[in-house]
This record gives C-alpha cells, structure tokens and sequence, in this order.
C-alpha cells in the first residue's frame, strides 16, 4: 500500500466534502474547529503573523498557526509525529513494545478497503462498539447507519485516501483513515471494535502503518495535538511518538478565550496542552 499526495488544494476540497468549514486567505487554508477560532487546515503551514492574513471571524475568537524562522511568536505548537520514516524497523523497537507487536502481528492482517457498501456494512458496527467503550463525545450521529455512510461517501470519492482495515480470522476488527498532504502522512481516524483491543489491534496498525511509511516518499507522518488527557497522549508516546514543539502565534479574542474556559472545558485544557512549552 502507498499513499498518493495531495496537493493543498485536494485537501481542502475533501476536507469542504467531509463536512469540514474551511476557507481559504490569500495561498493558506484556514479551517475552522471551533466557531469563530481557526488554525491552518494543514497542520505544518507556516503564517506570518498578521490580522489581514486571518479568516475574518477570527476577530470574534482566534487563531492558532506555526510560523515562518524568525517571524514573531508567542507560544508553541505541540504535535504528535513519527519522523525519521525510513529507518523504522521492529528490530528497532524496544524489547516490551516489539513483542506487544509481535503478538498483534499473530492476530491481524491489513488489506485496504475502496468500497463504501463492503465499508459501510462491515464498519459500522465497530463504530457503535468504539462508542460505546470510549464514550466519546462527539459525531454521535455517525451511531445511525445512514448519517454513517454519509460521513463515509466523500472519503471513497478520493481516490488518494486510505482505508485500511484490520482484520481477524476474516473479521473487520479496526479502521484508519489516512492521507498523505505534499510530504506529510495524516493519520486521520482510527476505530476499533472493543473485542480486539485487548489483542493490540492499536499497535497493529501503527505497526502497520509506519511499516508502508518507509517506502512511501513523505517525511513525516502526523498522529494529531496532545489532548490534554494523560492517558491518551502517553498512549502515543508509548507506540513511539515524538512531540514536534514548534514556535507559533496565538491570537485570542480575551473574552472568547474566557467562555472556552467555562463553556468547553475539554477543547480549553487541549489549548493548554497544544501551546505548552516542554
């Protein structure tokens, strides 16, 4: 399996197909993931620091973005990545992490999947399970089959988007979704059933993953921001996560930022734990 890039604009126009409120100033793409605050859609795009170069309602909530060396900053990026691509190899994995993959390797296979009916069918009921385990608190309309396939149709109109399924004894077991944006693999989204956790599905298709990565031509794959949550974000750092902590600009209206902080309790400690120094 290899991934095919996209170009900034591709991306924007699946993103703008899955739902996602993005807008374009000047040559970057802004996306919106609260109302009224904003970050670039590609997570490395680099902005000078500037009001006319932000989406106009920033003005109400803010802007989170990296900067260019030696432009203004005034706080961090914090990202999960692998780097170093080419060099992965389970020889090089440490003695208790590659025997919980050597151990998943036994239980799983990965085969791509492109069609939506044979994704629909089979992932849907993995969804409801994830659901059910993490109660996880946003998408819960994708817990109806038909708002599910409509999150799932755009993905399959994208040729350059990755499936990959896990599979056990012929059974779906988890999904990822990933892309590759100009030399950066984004590993989007990831859900598995809860049966097959306890087997190290997780471990199997970062293993998986970063396995295709060394063939592919990117530089970087990006595993998403720190949560703020101890346990998910050590759940990366224990499969081999680094933390890229990069200089950036932050720009908030103080009375937004004060309503987050009552109101989104969960999106403000993300904040926090994105824009920390380490």
């Amino acid at each position: 399996m290899t991934w095919e890039p996209m170009t900034l604009d591709e991306f924007a126009k699946f993103q703008k197909a899955s739902g996602v409120k993005v807008i374009k100033v000047g040559d970057v793409w802004w996306r919106q993931v609260h109302p009224f605050f904003f970050r670039p859609l590609f997570p490395f795009a680099e902005v000078a620091p500037g009001r006319s170069r932000y989406p106009l309602p920033s003005r109400i909530g803010g802007v989170i973005h990296m900067v260019p060396a030696g432009a203004p900053s005034n706080s961090f990026m914090n990202m999960f990545v692998y780097d170093q691509l080419k060099d992965y190899s389970l020889d090089g994995v440490g003695a208790k992490q590659r025997n919980i993959i050597k151990k998943a390797l036994s239980n799983f296979t990965a085969k791509r999947i492109t069609d939506l009916a044979e994704f629909v069918d089979s992932a849907s009921p993995l969804y409801i399970s994830f659901y059910s385990r993490t109660k996880y608190s946003y998408h819960k309309e994708r817990l109806q089959r038909e708002k599910f396939r409509a999150w799932a149709k755009p993905i399959f109109e994208y040729d350059k988007v990755v499936v990959t399924g896990a599979y056990r004894q012929e059974k779906l077991c988890a999904i990822d979704i990933s892309y590759q944006v100009e030399n950066v693999i984004i590993d989007d989204v990831f859900f598995s059933d809860t049966e097959s956790q306890a087997l190290k599905v997780t471990d199997f298709i970062v293993h998986t993953l970063r396995d295709y990565a060394r063939t592919s031509d990117a530089g970087l794959m990006f595993r998403g921001f720190p949560t703020g949550k101890q346990s998910l974000d050590n759940s990366k750092i224990t499969r081999g996560c680094s933390i890229h902590n990069m200089a950036a600009f932050t720009k908030i209206n103080p009375v937004a930022l004060h309503l987050a902080k009552a109101l989104l309790p969960e999106g403000y400690q993300k904040l926090l734990a994105v824009t920390a120094p380490l």
